[in-house]
């Protein structure tokens, strides 16, 4: 283990302390509306693997700015010349040629295969021949035949948005978190915005914050082997934008058997909780970021409820062999089909995922 981590866990416990644990059935903050929370769980953790930390780094490149210069490069192409500015361009539409611009779609493929769309987002990672593995695809919606959500890992469960990296041995993810605008929601729905860590050896963990039905808030939560709630003094509202949100697993002392599982805000420690996690899943733990609205029972088109404008910043990721932390966009995401069943990065379902530039949106399109 590593001996950073183990200190800062260490300090993290004994300086920043809060009675903000509750168990999820016996919690003062949980209204009744924490029925629904033990039901709808979120909406996929449970047969996955993933883990990380890290520390501040540079924000990966493929954001608003990256396709502003790279509208600005198209521009020059159709016009002939040199746009007025490389940034903004869009909001100087007063040519025919900068109408066309402003509504085109433009991907990009970065260095280890991730392709990224101005107007979608990211579509998905591609392969060299060489490097093709049959037991996985990253085509895994095809717009004329779509997926059925009972195929989908967590599928049931509700509409989501699931980025996830291999499994690599992370063991923290921290980013800046701004909380979606909730709107409309039908009964039994809930609102998540969570990391998560997937081991190979079935183990799953999450934390993020959870929608409150009945009151209108987000309170933290850790989700293992039940559910730890932060209390009112942690709350958050829809639209705060959070900063330095941190998610990672380690050992108190570096002679425990088990990690535990550390949910920080902006360098105070607001959550801790056990894990099964022990030296030999080191090697094998996955990371995920999710935005998602759980429903019991969801079939692909019974969720009424919308979330609007969520969005992760400033991703950084750490494995549990490197003391250094780096931008997601560094790692591969992947999407794998497993015994009939599609797990890892992907969109349940399509209709129901919306993305402008680095926002996204849950909520049907019919």
């Amino acid at each position: 283990m590593k001996t950073f981590k183990t200190l800062l866990s260490l300090g993290l416990l004994v300086t920043s302390f809060t009675p903000a644990l509750a168990a999820h059935a016996e919690s003062s903050t949980t209204t009744p509306q924490a029925t629904v929370q033990t039901t709808t769980a979120t909406t996929e953790s449970t047969n996955d693997a993933s883990a990380s930390q890290n520390t501040a780094q540079e924000q990966p490149s493929i954001n608003s700015q990256f396709f502003a210069k790279q509208k600005a490069a198209v521009l020059r192409d159709l016009a002939g010349s040199d746009p007025v500015t490389t940034a903004g361009t869009e909001d100087q539409s007063t040519t025919s040629t900068s109408q066309q611009l402003k509504k085109a779609d433009y991907t990009y493929m970065t260095v280890t295969g991730e392709v990224y769309s101005s107007q979608r987002g990211y579509l998905g990672s591609a392969k060299k021949d060489d490097e093709t593995d049959n037991s996985r695809s990253a085509t895994q919606f095809d717009p004329n035949s779509p997926i059925s959500v009972k195929d989908v890992n967590g599928g049931t469960t509700g509409a989501f948005e699931r980025r996830q990296l291999d499994f690599e041995g992370f063991d923290s993810i921290n980013s800046d978190i701004t909380l979606p605008t909730v709107s409309g929601l039908g009964e039994g729905e809930q609102p998540w915005v969570y990391y998560g860590f997937d081991s190979q050896s079935g183990n799953a963990i999450e934390a993020g914050y959870a929608y409150q039905t009945g009151t209108h808030r987000w309170l933290p939560y850790i989700r293992s082997n039940g559910f730890y709630y932060g209390d009112s003094t942690v709350q958050k509202y829809d639209t705060n934008q959070i900063k330095n949100v941190k998610f990672y697993l380690a050992k108190t002392v570096s002679s425990d058997t088990y990690y535990s599982a550390y949910f920080v805000v902006d360098n105070a420690q607001i959550l801790i909780a056990p894990t099964k996690w022990t030296d030999s899943d080191t090697n094998s733990t996955s990371v995920k970021r999710v935005t998602s609205i759980a429903k019991k029972a969801f079939d692909g088109s019974n969720i009424l409820g919308r979330t609007m404008n969520q969005r992760y910043e400033n991703v950084q990721v750490s494995r549990f062999n490197e003391e250094q932390a780096y931008p997601w966009s560094q790692y591969t995401e992947y999407t794998e089909n497993r015994n009939g069943r599609w797990y890892g990065t992907l969109d349940n379902s399509p209709k129901y995922v919306h993305r402008d530039w680095i926002n996204s949106s849950i909520y049907s399109d019919n």
